[in-house]
């Protein structure tokens, strides 16, 4: 499908509100509640760790059930609508909280927030599948939903950013500020997409057995490699992500500076994507993916040696950092809609919901397990949050940030070494798809084998 700019800037625009959740959950809304609203580090650890696992089990159940029940609207939009109420209402609740919460109050409107997130995500994520079939096509579109997420991220990251300039660095005015932006896009941004983007006609076997479903995932060493990848990606992402504050704060001792570091992080991060768009076209999606672990790899260990109170070394080294940050979170997602051709062909269905729900799983499980392994090994090794901590502790936090990623790189590029699913192939299986798309339609078209569905 060759979709329009104004129809691909209003796809895209989706991205700018997902973004605003994505980034405070991982990295201000945990030290957010475990400090300023008083709920403590293990607490809040514990708490995250268990709606992040909720939020994990329902994302392949929503995407089968989104791939095999449709309505005259299609199978993506009217989740899309579902999840707006919820998000807006769910958001507003855990950024501006009144006055003092607990944790149950926290626990509730975050498995909420997942919710609506889970409807959203996975709906946009399989959409986007459907919307391009070339193996580059799908880079490029990815690479502009990620460009669109970054926009998004960056923007929250100047909000916190122009407190701390204005004088307010309490994280509850910063928290505030990020709900509003979140709440205001939400409406614009989904009602935009749900009028100007059409759903794609897809050709499929009228039924599968859930039995062949099953086999064709549990059978896919494609789907297996690449969900291995994006855990361990995942994971060291989120390990960087839930101690980037605690390492401007405390280790480079710039005090309240965080949100300007964060937001030259993601800066660095948007300007690189057209190069890993660029080197994944020269080369394969998994191979720029590789390059992508090697650098973070050599670059960690620069962390052991920075001086602290220098902000403007900082300021280099996080936005170095920041370079690859993008590349597996458009590039994997390309990947994955390439593994959705793959078991089209074995089963004759698009499921592209069911696989991106698998993808997010395994991403959430990562940073899931980011929060509740980091907080806790930090109170171990000493780190205390809201008091001045010793020479051992920021050695510890330290060696913590940079150690555990580092590993993580290692064996992700490991996995992803000849990765079995390439351009070459990919291009096969589409020819294969249309063929057999097409001999459908000369065999009788909706009264044949196959049929075109909207909502499947």
């Amino acid at each position: 499908m060759r979709l329009s700019r104004v129809s691909l800037l209003a796809f895209i625009s989706q991205a700018l509100p997902v973004a605003g959740l994505g980034l405070p959950i991982v990295v201000y809304l945990p030290p957010f509640y475990a400090d300023e609203m008083g709920l403590g580090l293990a607490a809040v650890g514990w708490i995250f760790m268990i709606t992040r696992f909720f939020d994990v089990a329902i994302d392949p159940v929503f995407g089968l059930l989104a791939d095999r029940y449709g309505t005259r609207f299609g199978r993506r939009k009217p989740w899309i609508a579902l999840a707006l109420p919820i998000l807006m209402l769910s958001v507003w609740m855990i950024f501006a909280p009144a006055g003092t919460v607990g944790g149950t109050y926290l626990l509730f409107w975050l498995l909420a927030m997942y919710v609506g997130w889970t409807f959203a995500t996975i709906s946009i994520l399989a959409w986007s599948a459907e919307l391009a079939t070339d193996y580059d096509a799908r880079t490029r579109v990815q690479g502009a939903y990620q460009a669109a997420l970054m926009v998004g991220l960056i923007t929250v990251l100047i909000i916190p950013a122009a407190y701390e300039l204005m004088g307010a660095p309490a994280l509850r005015d910063k928290m505030r500020g990020v709900g509003w932006f979140i709440v205001v896009l939400l409406p614009i941004t989904f009602i935009a997409a749900l009028a100007w983007v059409p759903e794609t006609k897809v050709s499929e076997r009228a039924e599968v057995h859930w039995r062949d479903m099953v086999g064709a995932l549990v059978g896919s060493r494609p789907l297996r490699r690449l969900l291995a990848a994006d855990l361990l990606v995942g994971l060291s992402s989120g390990v960087s992500g839930s101690l980037i504050v605690f390492i401007a704060r405390d280790a480079f001792a710039l005090g309240d500076r965080s949100g300007v570091l964060m937001l030259a992080y993601f800066v660095a991060g948007c300007l690189a994507i057209p190069f890993w768009v660029w080197l994944s076209k020269r080369a394969e999606k998994h191979t720029a993916l590789i390059w992508a672990q090697l650098y973070s790899l050599v670059l960690l260990p620069v962390f052991l040696v920075a001086p602290p109170g220098n902000f403007w070394a900082a300021l280099a080294m996080i936005a170095l950092f920041g370079l690859p940050y993008a590349s597996h979170r458009f590039l994997m997602k390309a990947m994955m809609a390439d593994i959705t051709d793959d078991d089209q062909v074995r089963t004759g269905r698009m499921q592209a919901g069911v696989y991106f729900g698998l993808l997010a799983m395994t991403e959430k499980i990562g940073l899931a397990l980011a929060v509740g392994i980091t907080y806790p090994l930090l109170e171990w090794i000493g780190f205390r949050t809201g008091t001045r901590n010793d020479e051992a502790a920021l050695h510890g936090l330290v060696l913590l940030f940079v150690l555990l990623p580092a590993v993580l790189h290692v064996l992700a590029a490991l996995v992803l070494w000849r990765f079995p699913l390439g351009r070459a192939a990919q291009r096969d299986l589409r020819r294969r798809i249309e063929g057999d798309s097409l001999s459908a339609r000369e065999a009788g078209g909706e009264g044949g084998a196959h049929r075109e569905a909207m909502g499947g």
